[in-house]
C-alpha cells in the first residue's frame, strides 16, 4: 500500500475512532489475521494445494498469503429501549512476499444494525448497509456453504413462538465476458465485460428445537438476475472437435432466469463436548454454480453458466468433538452434486456447421477431511490434518472430460493462547504432502510442482482472532 493510500485510511480510522471517543462512545475493536512464512521442498515459493473444480481446500499448512480484517464497531444510540450500532469491517490480502506490498483495502461491511424499533417485534433487529450475513462455514477448510453477504438489509430475530425468523433482500453483482459477434469468440478478440445485477431474498427460521441440545435452521433463498443494461452478445461455448472455439448467443433474456436454493441445518449442542451439524441443500438455476463455493459464495453466483436448468443439491456433515482428555478434532464428510440441463450430451454444430463439442457434463465433489490436535499442555499441541477431494469431470482434457483427485496430509507443531481447538492467537511450524492423479498435472501445486503428481511444503504461520 502506497503512503498516499495509507494517508486516507488512517484518517477514515482515526475520524471514527475519535469521533467516538468525543461523543462518549466505546469502540470495539474485533478482526482476524492470517500470516507466515513458506517454502516448496526443491525450490521456490510454498505453493497450495487445492483439487481442480473443488470449492475449497484443506487450509492448515497450506494457505500462502496474508490476509486481514480490521472491525471497528460502536453503539451509537441507547435509551434503555432502543438501540443502534454502526459496524465496519475493512480487508485486505498480500502475496507476504516481501516487506513493502501494496494493496487497496476491501470494504466487506458497513451497516447500522437498530434494535427494539419495531413495535410488532420489539426483540428484532432492523439492519441496512454491508455486512456479513449469517455465514455458515466449515474452518478446517474455509469453505462457506451458506454466504449471502453483501450489500442488503432485512430484520432479523422475529420471535414467532416456535422459531427466530429473519427475512432479508441481499445484492452481490457479478461479472462476466462476452463478444460482439461470434467471430471475435472463435478469434478470441475484442472481448467485454458486463456486470450482472443480481439480487436475492432470503428466508429462514433458526432455533427451531426439534431434540434435546438440538434444532433445525430451515432457509429459502430466491434469486434473479437484472441485466437491464445488457444489448446482447456471444460468449465462448466451448471447443468443437476439431479444437475451434464455439460461440453461444445470449440475450438479456437469458440472464434474468430465477432459481431458489433450500437449507435444512441440524445442529447438535453437547455433542462428545462439542457440536455436530447436518447440512442438505438444493439448488436450481441461478442458484446453482459451477465450482461450488468458490471465493466463499456458497452457490448463491448468478453468472451464464448456471442460468439454464442446472439442479445442485449437497449432503455434509461436519462438526468439532473432543476424544477423551487431551483430544479435540473437527471432521468433515461432504457430498456435492451439480447437474447440468445439457449434461451428458453433443453440443449443437457450431456457426460453422461442424460438430459440437461436449458441453457441461454432470460434475460432483466429494471431499472428506480431519484435524485432530493433541493437547502436551495449555499451551502446546500437535495437530494432524488429513484430507480427500474428488471431482469427477472437473474439466475437459484432449476432448473429453476428467476427474481431480487429491489427497493432502499436513503436521504441525502449535503453541497457542490457551487449551482447545478454537484457542487464538496460535503460532504453527508446519509440513504438507499433497499428492494427485496424473490429469491434474499441471493444475495443481503451482509452477513448484508444474511437472509432479505430488508435492511437499513446509513454513511457519499465525493465525489470530479477537
Amino acid at each position: 500500500m502506497t503512503k498516499a493510500r495509507l494517508l486516507p485510511l488512517a484518517g477514515a480510522i482515526s475520524a471514527i475512532v475519535f469521533s467516538a471517543a468525543a461523543s462518549a462512545a466505546t469502540v470495539d475493536f474485533h478482526g482476524y489475521v492470517r500470516s507466515g512464512i513458506g517454502a516448496s521442498v526443491g525450490g521456490g515459493d510454498q505453493e497450495a494445494f487445492q483439487a481442480v473444480g473443488a470449492g475449497s481446500k484443506y487450509r492448515l499448512g497450506n494457505e500462502t498469503e496474508t490476509y486481514g480484517e480490521i472491525k471497528l464497531g460502536s453503539e451509537l444510540f441507547n435509551n434503555g429501549e432502543q438501540s443502534f450500532y454502526l459496524d465496519s469491517n475493512m480487508a485486505f490480502s498480500v502475496d507476504q512476499a516481501n516487506d513493502w506490498e501494496g494493496t487497496d483495502p476491501a470494504f466487506r461491511e458497513f451497516n447500522v444494525k437498530a434494535k427494539g424499533v419495531l413495535d410488532f417485534a420489539p426483540e428484532a433487529t432492523l439492519w441496512a448497509g454491508k455486512r456479513f450475513y449469517k455465514r455458515h462455514d466449515v474452518h478446517m477448510s474455509d469453505f462457506y456453504y451458506w454466504n449471502l453477504s453483501g450489500p442488503g438489509a432485512g430484520i432479523e430475530g422475529i420471535n414467532t413462538g416456535f422459531g427466530d425468523l429473519s427475512l432479508a433482500w441481499v445484492k452481490s453483482n457479478t461479472s462476466f465476458n462476452y463478444y460482439d459477434t461470434a467471430a471475435d469468440v472463435v478469434a478470441e478478440s475484442n472481448e467485454k465485460s458486463f456486470s450482472l445485477d443480481q439480487n436475492i431474498i432470503d428466508i429462514r427460521l433458526e432455533n427451531i428445537a426439534v431434540n434435546p441440545n438440538g434444532n433445525l435452521t430451515v432457509g429459502l433463498d430466491y434469486a434473479v438476475g437484472n441485466p437491464a443494461t445488457f444489448k446482447g452478445g456471444y460468449v465462448n461455448n466451448g471447443y468443437d472437435s476439431n479444437g475451434k472455439q464455439t460461440a453461444k448467443e445470449v440475450g438479456e433474456s437469458d440472464l434474468d432466469d430465477h432459481g431458489y436454493m433450500l437449507t435444512f441445518e441440524h445442529t447438535q449442542g453437547d455433542f462428545f463436548g462439542g457440536f455436530n451439524k447436518f447440512v442438505v441443500q438444493y439448488a436450481s438455476d441461478a442458484m446453482t454454480a459451477h465450482g461450488v463455493g468458490g471465493s466463499g459464495l456458497g452457490v448463491s453466483t448468478l453468472s451464464v453458466d448456471n442460468l439454464g436448468g442446472d439442479n445442485f443439491y449437497r449432503i455434509m456433515n461436519h462438526g468439532v468433538v473432543g476424544i477423551g482428555e487431551n483430544i479435540e478434532m473437527q471432521y468433515l464428510l461432504s457430498y456435492n452434486d451439480l447437474t447440468f440441463k445439457d449434461g451428458n450430451r453433443t453440443a449443437p454444430n457450431d456457426q460453422y456447421g461442424q460438430p459440437g463439442g461436449v458441453l457441461h457434463e454432470d460434475q460432483t465433489w466429494i471431499s472428506v477431511g480431519v484435524r485432530p490436535v493433541y493437547f502436551w499442555n495449555d499451551i502446546m499441541s500437535t495437530a494432524l490434518e488429513v484430507g480427500y477431494d474428488q471431482v469427477e469431470n472437473a474439466f475437459e482434457l484432449n476432448g473429453s472430460m476428467v476427474d481431480s483427485e487429491l489427497a493432502k496430509v499436513t503436521i504441525a507443531q502449535q503453541w497457542s493462547a490457551g487449551r482447545g481447538y478454537w484457542a487464538r492467537p496460535q503460532v504453527r511450524v508446519f509440513g504438507t504432502y499433497a499428492k494427485w492423479n496424473d490429469e491434474s498435472k499441471g493444475r495443481i501445486g503451482g509452477a513448484a510442482f508444474a511437472d509432479e503428481t505430488d508435492g511437499f511444503t513446509f513454513g511457519v504461520q499465525m493465525e489470530a482472532w479477537w
